[in-house]
């Protein structure tokens, strides 16, 4: 009898380690819980200053052919001293796999009894097969590898500031960079969903995250644009950066806007040259059913956003 219930609990372990992991994906989606647990645990230990740029710019946009090109290149017009990396390494995601990192973190991982701080002197002596650094130097490192990848060239190219332009970052990648960058500033750029899947159609191959999420059909365009839309807008309403619409960039109104917030002259769309780049598609007629799947995809958002 003991035997057989020795192999039930056996047999159970597989369904209990299921529940588990499944709860460690659920935590590992609210990285403002992270950060939060982070900074709360670990407040008295200081993070090192950015060597070169405080203000960083990161211009992030509602996925691809929403200008954001057009618009990284308006921000650079008239300020000689930013460089707006863009999209830089996409496919190998850094600042993704960096996200990812801070995922981990609550209140009882790590364990403090981890850390090096908590170690007794003779480490030789001591239980050492979790053996930590202190959490301080885990976020220096995220500086500095940001630094180092980004300032550090800026700065070789006698440029005072630098910045990113992306089509893959939500409000997660927003708080990352808001936590090593406090001061830093973010234009969250949309565009009418199906004017840039009708431009992004004839591609259908591009990769939200290499090497397993391929935007590839009306669908997920639709949904990638809809994640992301609602996040903008979300931050948005919790006044963290600035939201613009590509048929907007034409308008007094909105140049000026980005010109107060990013604290120079931004000119409009019209008075940039155009520059030959990747040509999308340029086809008007698209299939029920691709209209229907994009719509899907996008939700609520794009009525919100003003697009029909």
């Amino acid at each position: 009898m003991a035997v057989t219930a020795s192999i039930a609990q056996l047999l159970c372990r597989p369904a209990a380690s299921r529940e588990k992991a499944a709860a460690a994906r659920r935590y590992a989606g609210r990285l403002e819980a992270q950060l939060a647990s982070f900074d709360a645990r670990f407040a008295g230990q200081a993070a090192a200053a950015p060597a070169y740029c405080e203000t960083p710019v990161f211009i992030l946009s509602a996925g691809w052919r929403s200008g954001s090109t057009l618009l990284q290149r308006m921000v650079m017009a008239h300020n000689l001293e930013i460089i707006i990396w863009g999209e830089p390494y996409a496919a190998a995601s850094p600042v993704l796999a960096l996200v990812d990192q801070l995922r981990p973190f609550s209140d009882d991982w790590p364990s403090p009894e981890y850390f090096v701080e908590g170690q007794a002197e003779e480490l030789s002596q001591s239980w050492v097969a979790n053996l930590y650094p202190p959490a301080a130097s885990f976020r220096a490192a995220h500086l500095a590898y940001l630094e180092t990848l980004f300032a550090d060239p800026a700065a070789q190219l006698a440029r005072r500031q630098w910045g990113l332009k992306e089509v893959r970052f939500g409000a997660d990648e927003v708080r990352y960079l808001r936590w090593l960058y406090p001061a830093a500033k973010f234009v969250f750029l949309v565009r009418d969903p199906a004017e840039a899947y009708r431009s992004y159609r004839s591609r259908l191959n591009w990769y939200a995250r290499w090497p397993d999420r391929m935007v590839s059909d009306p669908y997920d365009f639709g949904a990638h644009w809809g994640r992301l839309a609602r996040d903008f807008q979300a931050l948005r309403a919790q006044g963290i950066g600035l939201l613009v619409r590509y048929e907007d960039l034409d308008r007094e109104e909105t140049v000026a806007a980005l010109g107060g917030y990013l604290g120079w002259e931004v000119p409009p769309r019209g008075r940039m040259g155009r520059v030959r780049g990747w040509q999308g598609g340029n086809s008007t007629r698209r299939h029920w059913l691709e209209r229907a799947l994009l719509r899907r995809g996008t939700g609520s958002v794009a009525k919100a956003l003003g697009y029909r």
